[in-house]
């Protein structure tokens, strides 16, 4: 059985060159957070989030 919880937050941290990924979380009704954006291993990850408080 699966459980829904609407209200929980969701984040996405997604390689900029990456546009089938940035497809999926802007499809899943993910929006940029640019504030969240953070260095990687290997270059920068970009961030999608959905219900962030604050």
């Amino acid at each position: 059985m699966t459980k829904r919880v609407p209200d929980l937050a969701v984040i996405a941290r997604v390689r900029p060159a990456t546009t089938a990924s940035r497809r999926v979380a802007v499809r899943a009704g993910l929006v940029r957070a640019e504030h969240l954006d953070i260095a990687g291993q290997d270059g920068l990850d970009w961030t999608f989030a959905k219900n962030l408080l604050g």
